[in-house]
């Protein structure tokens, strides 16, 4: 009786969803024949006359459907108003208005339709320029000619041409989203096809600044690439809805010929607009001067505060890239920065901290000036990629390929999905974080570290609990009577859950902090050096499979009791390692003190020469030891 009205129901979600789908399509058709009658208007009517009945035909057709479309839009979107311009557009062109009066009215309802409608008309990521060219040989060429200049072999005898997007007219009065919409939509009457369903969006994005910078000469980029990063009210055009729905022409009017050279400099390298905020070097240096400021002024705690900020939201995202071309001065930077805050804290003498401050600028300055001088050599990519991953996935990897080895000896594959559901979870929700600290929220530098630094404390005492509960089974006593309890009921659901919470942790932490490696050497490795990088990545991922292979094979053929063994001090060796990463993370965000001891630093053992890093490691292995011969001295007794 119920599922009438539930057909109903969703017939009407359907139709109410089809309406918003046809909506959407019909702004951007509309919008692509404003801009199209923008730019080919000059083609049909000059100094009042018309110089191609073909093209004013076309002129007109597109006016009358602007102003159809235009009525319906008003419709659908109250406040829109776009049947009054329209319908004066139309007026313009019957009377053969000059092309600067059509272009102003196709301009301002371009910016009205854009503004009201909140149309999607940025490109999600970098247009990838490259993929585009040879997108452009493969799919346009034959008509556009290789070079884009309208000439290619299928050219002849189409009516209208195909486009030159070398005709400098032509190019100040087109937009990009004009011609992202035009190779997605196609144009009705023409030999340009819709390429909507062929290109993905990102694709079509790519082509369209790839097309629409073919006209800028290197001289307009070159004066454009002067200017930015831009200032005042230039400004506003280092934003990416300014570049895509400005024509070079409006930028010019608005802003002076400055205006249409950063315009040409935009759309030859849309990836400036991508970066979020200034270099990272850059933030650390201004931050440090700013800190220094701070602190003679008599506010110690804003300093600090400051000079941790300049470490977690500059250098830190730019140390891989660092340490990839010199290792040493990475770490001399560390030291350094971590100094300046030691003596900030403190409350030392101006004069100390000046000087302190100045030690860090210098290492800052040669790191931006090796970064700037040259890119990563494809063996240093290579190695990197290949260090960092294992670096960061070998911990990991020990964690789950223990805790498998673990659930197979013991005869419960069934209780594998647990450790799946563990390192699976971690991996989506790693991609999620980062995928929102791009372009969500702003994570800063102390929130990671406060993440990454509990995560390890929490993976710490997790593995020590396990390594104690492993060691326990390893006696005599406990262990007939862990046989005799049954291995099947020993392991309960909350035991189970705890695995996949241990997996799941042990995967986290490294993910993001991975994914921010990668992103620095990135930015730093030319095109050679990037195929190296995934190389080097794709190798530390078969490395690791391996390891995790002979683990699971190798662990298979100890006895049971043994493997208890081994794999309880593996527990402990890992819980040690923890614990100095986690405590080395929490000082670097500020959230403990730091007393730096003479003590070597050794990174894959998460040793480092801190009071509180080692003492809390210390103290791990006493506890450890006071286990292991208290247990050792009650088996003795019984």
């Amino acid at each position: 009786m119920r599922a009438v009205p539930v057909r109903k129901c969703l017939a009407a979600l359907l139709v109410v969803f089809s309406a918003q789908v046809s909506a959407a399509v019909d702004a951007g058709r509309v919008l692509q024949l404003i801009d199209y009658i923008g730019v080919d208007y000059p083609a049909a009517v000059q100094d009042g006359k018309v110089v191609s009945e073909a093209e004013y035909a076309e002129m007109r057709e597109f006016a009358a459907n602007v102003v159809s479309k235009a009525d319906e839009l008003d419709a659908a979107n109250p406040g829109l108003g776009l049947r009054a311009p329209a319908l004066e557009l139309q007026q313009a062109i019957a009377q053969r208005a000059g092309a600067e009066r059509v272009a102003a009215l196709t301009a301002a309802m371009r910016q009205r339709m854009v503004a009201t409608l909140r149309l999607d008309v940025v490109p999600r990521a970098v247009p990838d320029l490259k993929r585009a060219r040879a997108l452009y040989l493969e799919n346009c060429a034959a008509c556009h000619g290789e070079s884009g200049r309208g000439d290619g072999p299928l050219a002849r005898g189409m009516e209208p041409p195909p486009i030159d997007f070398h005709d400098l007219a032509r190019y100040n009065d087109r937009t990009l989203y004009g011609l992202y919409s035009t190779i997605g939509l196609g144009v009705e009457g023409t030999a340009m096809p819709a390429y909507g369903a062929k290109f993905t969006e990102a694709e079509r994005w790519a082509l369209a600044f790839y097309v629409g910078q073919l006209a800028a000469t290197p001289e307009m980029r070159t004066q454009g690439a002067a200017l930015w990063p831009a200032e005042g009210d230039l400004a506003a055009l280092g934003k990416l809805p300014a570049l895509t729905t400005l024509t070079p022409k409006e930028a010019a009017q608005r802003f002076g010929p400055e205006g249409g050279a950063l315009m040409a400099y935009l759309r030859s390298r849309p990836e400036v607009l991508f970066d979020h905020g200034p270099a990272p070097l850059t933030f650390a240096r201004d931050t440090i001067a700013k800190s220094l400021e701070t602190y003679t002024a008599g506010d110690r705690e804003g300093a600090y505060r400051q000079a941790l900020s300049a470490y977690l939201d500059g250098f830190e995202l730019a140390e891989a890239s660092v340490a990839a071309v010199d290792r040493q001065l990475k770490l001399d930077v560390e030291m350094a920065m971590t100094s300046y805050r030691e003596l900030i804290k403190r409350g030392a003498p101006v004069e100390a901290v000046e000087q302190q401050a100045a030690s860090v600028q210098s290492l800052l300055a040669r790191s931006t000036d090796i970064l700037a001088t040259r890119s990563l050599s494809s063996t240093e990519a290579f190695s990197g990629a290949l260090v960092i991953l294992l670096r960061e996935g070998l911990e990991a990897l020990l964690v789950i390929a223990a805790l498998a080895a673990f659930l197979i000896k013991t005869e419960r594959r069934d209780a594998m999905r647990y450790l799946h559901i563990g390192w699976v979870g971690a991996l989506l929700l790693g991609g999620f974080t980062w995928y929102a600290s791009q372009y969500l929220v702003s994570f800063s530098g102390a929130s990671r570290e406060i993440t990454e630094g509990m995560a390890a404390l929490i993976a710490m005492a997790v593995l020590f609990w396990v390594g104690f509960w492993l060691h326990s089974k390893t006696s005599a006593q406990q262990w007939k009577r862990f046989i005799e309890g049954s291995i099947h009921k020993a392991l309960s659901t909350g035991t189970l859950w705890g695995i996949a919470g241990l997996s799941f942790i042990a995967v986290y932490r490294e993910v993001f902090e991975t994914i921010l490696f990668y992103q620095a050497m990135w930015v730093q490795a030319d095109e050679t050096a990037r195929g190296s990088l995934l190389t080097g990545m794709g190798t530390a991922v078969g490395i690791l499979v391996v390891l995790a292979w002979a683990i699971l094979r190798y662990s298979a053929r100890l006895p049971l009791r043994q493997f208890f063994a081994v794999t309880s001090v593996f527990m402990f060796v890992l819980a040690f390692i923890f614990a100095g990463k986690g405590i080395a993370a929490l000082q670097e965000a500020g959230m403990l003190s730091l007393d730096p001891v003479s003590f070597p630093r050794i990174d894959f053992l998460g040793v480092y020469p801190s009071l509180q890093g080692l003492g809390l490691q210390l103290a791990l292995i006493i506890l450890a030891v006071l286990i292991y011969f208290g247990f050792s001295r009650k088996q003795a007794s019984s």
